[in-house]
């Protein structure tokens, strides 16, 4: 029996695009059904709506808004 298969770059990265879609998928829900995660929701929409969302531009912003 073979140990070892070829598989095509283009299925792999496939495949690894599906798997980072799931993944994202079980975070979501995973945030949806713990209650702490749904006030971190309502509480960034809240800050969205009065403006005071803000995105960091790269690692170091986040490290300061930290």
């Amino acid at each position: 029996m073979t140990e070892y298969i070829n598989i095509p770059r283009a299925l792999m990265k496939e495949l690894q695009e599906g798997l980072v879609r799931v993944e994202e998928v079980l975070a979501t829900l995973e945030e949806l059904a713990n209650a702490e995660g749904l006030e971190r929701i309502k509480t960034a929409e809240e800050e969205y709506q009065k403006g005071e969302y803000t995105t960091p531009d790269n690692s170091d912003d986040i490290r300061k808004k930290l």
